[in-house]
Parts: structure tokens; C-alpha cells; sequence
């Protein structure tokens, strides 16, 4: 099936009015009389993703979701590389490699090959780890670490995957994500229903991104996307306690993404009404409430991925507001941290939640995960070295003293007049009361990397030195590979690139 992008617009409109009415469609093609049985029963959008996806081609798509595409390619290896030794990750590094299988994909930064589901599941656990990689801010969604991930390790598996076919699957599965997190949580954070979005909807998005890099029938994505929605899962206690299991919820999802388009491949099926069946996605997980405009509204012509953030720290990004806000008033107000009597940090219900309560456990956080998850430790160093990276959330920085008392500091108060009206982060105001006596105040609306308020090219090349240094990649190798994905359209085999990332 061969189809235009305005074609695809027009299904999609088509689709939502034929959800929105009732109407029964036969959207299903091809001989396989099941799949048509099914879908003539009752429309299910899944069938305008599986078009979407088979039918996108690299010559399509707009300039600035290629640019944004391979920024984010870059983004997401860069963070992935220093993360294999994390609590978490090497557990299941040592227990991937202990259990074997076929050597099929790279796990990155190294030699080693795993059966390609097992090495997604550690380069997307990888990815996520260290709290540095992008997010999809309408609906708190980490899309890249899953699609790229799922896209490289199956690069490797399938072979001769050029570069521009990975960034066609890439950002149709980062789209595939957003659209279906927006959609099934329309004007609410997930976080506050209790979902983690990422693990989520990344089952769905990594099954169909496998699926076309392994050439699948539209019959078969669908079957993948069916295997996949019965595995979802993923919950937002893990943040909540901050827990391994926040590391782990996006290789859960590669791994099952893949697993999925395996076994369609060889002819198991799922659900054929993923999406709008009665046990579907949006009636189980939302009630049947969702925003058809959101999954369907210019799917093939409007993408998600140019609205999605990349992060200048290393933590959660609901706390990247009050990170700007506490750098800005030290800076401007050349505060030291001996200055500081009391901070206070006002935030919405959602931030709340996850980055200020309870505040005694906030305060003093005894895991990395819990400090990548408190807005007071954030705070905190921001205010002592007037940066937020990488060495703030290591097992040595939760023993620094400096940090510790000045986290005490910093108090958190909810605000309900400082969530963002449309998704995402809310909005923080940060007020900082000196020693003499003197208070001073900053509102942020957008961090860093919004794209109301974007990073710099320099910004994020610093961003990967960063990382490439943390995980004791040489610079120049760093610098090649950098140019490499910046230029990934000229790559002819996507798995070299995988192979020269070896540390």
C-alpha cells in the first residue's frame, strides 16, 4: 500500500470521524481473512498506524523532524554510554550475558551481542538511567529511550538498514508514542492517574518501530501491536519510591516491543482492536476517555518530535524549573550558599507528588534514584556549585556534607495556580531568603530545553562530551561519531555505527 502523506492525513480524518460516529469499517487489506473479519467488526485506529508506519518514507519527511530526529539519535547514545555501570543497569548487564543467546545486536558502548530483544532491553534501560534522556512534555513521556533503542538493536539484526531508513522508523515511532500518551491522557499528567507513560506506550511504539525495519506485513504490525498492548504495563510508584525499577520500565518495553514483532513475524497474532475495542487501550487504561484529535489529527503530516525537550541535567525534568530558577538568582544575585537561610519551592500537585513529598525523605535522599527525584537535593546543588551534571548523583555526592545541609534548606510548598495549562512540567516559583534578611524571587514557566526555551548547539555538544568523558570515551572517537549521526542520511549500514561506539 503505497500511500501520500496526504493520503494519510485524510485516513486519519476519516478514521476519527468513523470512531467519533460509530460507523463500522472494513479498514483491514490483504488475504488473510481474520485480520479483515476483525477489523470489518469494529474500527480500531491501530490500522492507521500500521499504514503509517509501512507506508513513511525517509524523502517525506519535513526538514526539521530529520534535523530533530538525528539531534535526538545523539542525544539518546550520548546519555546510554555512561550508564552501563549504574545500579540497575550492571546488574542486568552480568545477568544478559550470563543467560546468552544468539549474538545478534550490540549492547552499546561495547563488543558484546546479545539476542537482539536482550540488548534493547539494556541499551533502553541504559538510556534512561541516568534521568538525562529527552522527554515529550505534554504528557511526561521519555519517547527516544525506547524507538531508538529498539531501532539500533534491530538495525544490527536485520543489516544493511541505512541511515535514513532509521531515521524514518525512529521518528514515526517517537510520533506513534507521543500521539498515544497525549491522546489517552488529555488535559491530566499520567502521573497523577498513576501511569508511567514511558513503559507504557513505548510496548506499542517499540513493536511497530521493530516491525518495519523488519519488514513486516501491515497484517503482521498489526498482530505485533496486539502482542505488545497485552504485555503494557508500567506504573508510577517506582518514581514515586525511586527505586531500580524506574531504570528498567523502558527496557521492559524494547524488549517486548521486539519480542512482539518476532512472533508476528511468524505468524502469532494479538488483539486486532488495540486501541478503540472494548478491552482496548483507551476503555481498560482511561475509562474511554481520550482525544481522538490527539492519536489521529494530521498523523503523516504534523510530527511530535520537534516538540519534544531535550534535558541540560541529569534528573527528573518536572524539577528543571526550579534548577533554572535557583541557578538564576544565585547568579544574578551572587548568592552563596552560606547566604542561604531558607529556600522555598512552590509547585503544582504533579511535582508535588514525585520531587516534594514526603519532604523529609526529599531533604535527605539515600538513593541516586531518590536524588534524581528530589527537588530539594536539585536545589540544593544547584545553589553550592551553580551547575546540575552528572557527578551531583553519584554515590559520592549523597555523602557530601555541603550538599546534605543545604538540601535541609530547601522546603517545598504545593501551588495549584502553577500548572501549565497545557501538559507537561508546571511552572515553579523559587524564593530564596538570605541571612541578612533579603528575599528574592524567580518564576519559571519553561526550563531549558523547551521548546519555548531551547538549548543551544553548543549547550547539547557539551551535554555529550559530558557524557562521552563520564564514560571514558576519547575525545576523538567521541567527535566521529558525533559527525556520524549528525550526517546519519549518508550512513549506508547503520550497524558500522554500532560497532564503532565500542569503548
Amino acid at each position: 500500500m503505497n500511500m501520500t502523506r496526504r493520503n494519510f492525513a485524510k485516513l486519519s480524518t476519516l478514521l476519527a470521524a468513523g470512531l467519533a460516529t460509530g460507523s463500522t469499517w472494513a479498514l483491514a487489506s490483504g488475504n488473510d481473512a481474520k485480520t479483515q473479519g476483525a477489523a470489518a467488526q469494529a474500527p480500531d485506529a491501530i490500522y492507521a498506524f500500521a499504514d503509517y508506519f509501512l507506508s513513511t518514507r525517509y524523502e517525506a519527511l519535513p526538514a526539521d523532524v530529520i534535523a530533530v530526529t538525528k539531534a535526538q539519535i545523539l542525544d539518546t547514545v550520548a546519555v546510554a554510554l555512561p550508564a552501563l555501570g549504574a545500579d540497575g543497569i550492571k546488574q542486568l548487564y552480568a545477568w544478559s550475558k550470563e543467560t546468552g543467546g544468539k549474538p545478534e545486536s550490540l549492547v552499546l558502548g561495547t563488543d558484546t551481542r546479545l539476542p537482539a530483544e536482550k540488548a534493547a532491553r539494556l541499551n533502553a534501560s541504559m538510556a534512561a538511567a541516568l534521568e538525562f534522556d529527552d522527554t515529550y512534555e505534554p504528557s511526561l513521556l521519555h519517547a527516544s529511550c525506547v524507538t531508538i533503542p529498539v531501532a539500533l538493536a534491530v538495525a544490527d539484526l536485520a543489516g544493511g538498514v541505512s541511515g535514513k531508513e532509521l531515521i524514518t522508523a525512529v521518528a514515526t515511532g517517537t510520533d506513534a508514542a507521543c500521539r498515544l500518551s497525549r491522546a489517552g491522557s488529555p488535559g491530566v499528567s499520567p502521573f497523577i492517574v498513576g501511569w508511567d507513560p514511558t513503559p507504557m506506550y513505548g510496548f506499542l511504539a517499540a513493536s511497530l518501530v521493530a516491525g518495519r525495519l523488519m519488514g513486516l506485513t501491515r497484517e503482521q504490525m498489526v498482530a505485533a501491536a496486539g502482542l505488545a498492548y497485552h504485555q503494557m504495563s508500567g506504573n508510577a510508584q517506582a518514581s514515586i519510591d525511586g527505586t531500580h525499577a524506574k531504570r528498567l520500565g523502558a527496557g521492559f518495553a524494547a524488549y517486548g516491543g521486539i519480542m512482539s514483532a518476532r512472533l508476528a513475524r511468524r505468524g502469532v497474532y494479538g488483539s486486532f482492536h488495540v486501541l478503540d475495542g472494548s478491552k482496548g487501550l483507551f476503555k481498560q487504561y482511561h475509562g474511554g476517555k481520550y482525544s481522538k484529535e490527539s492519536l489521529l489529527g494530521g498523523l503523516g503530516t504534523s510530527y511530535a518530535g520537534p516538540g519534544i525537550a531535550p534535558k541540560p541535567y541529569p534528573s527528573c525534568r518536572g524539577g528543571h524549573v526550579a534548577i533554572d530558577a535557583a541557578l538564576d538568582l544565585v547568579k544574578h544575585n551572587d548568592i552563596k550558599p552560606d547566604d542561604v537561610e531558607l529556600v522555598t519551592v512552590y509547585s503544582p500537585p504533579a511535582e508535588m507528588m514525585l520531587l516534594g513529598l514526603p519532604l523529609e525523605k526529599k531533604q535527605n535522599p539515600r538513593t541516586i534514584v531518590e536524588a534524581q527525584f528530589s527537588n530539594p537535593w536539585m536545589v540544593a546543588a544547584a545553589i553550592q556549585d551553580r551547575e546540575v551534571a552528572l557527578r551531583h548523583f553519584t554515590s559520592e555526592a549523597l555523602e557530601r556534607t555541603d550538599l546534605k545541609a543545604l538540601a535541609k534548606r530547601v522546603v517545598t510548598v504545593k501551588d495549584d495556580s502553577l500548572v501549565r495549562p497545557d501538559g507537561g512540567p508546571g511552572f515553579v516559583r523559587l524564593e530564596i531568603k538570605t541571612r541578612s534578611g533579603k528575599v528574592v524571587t524567580k518564576q519559571v514557566k519553561y526550563a531549558k530545553g523547551d521548546p519555548n526555551n531551547p538549548m543551544t548547539p553548543d549547550e547539547l555538544e557539551r551535554k555529550v562530551h559530558e557524557c562521552t568523558d563520564a564514560a571514558g570515551m576519547k575525545r576523538a572517537q567521541a567527535t566521529d561519531f558525533m559527525h556520524r549521526i549528525l550526517h546519519l542520511e549518508s550512513e549506508p549500514d547503520v550497524s558500522r555505527l554500532n560497532a564503532a561506539l565500542a569503548i
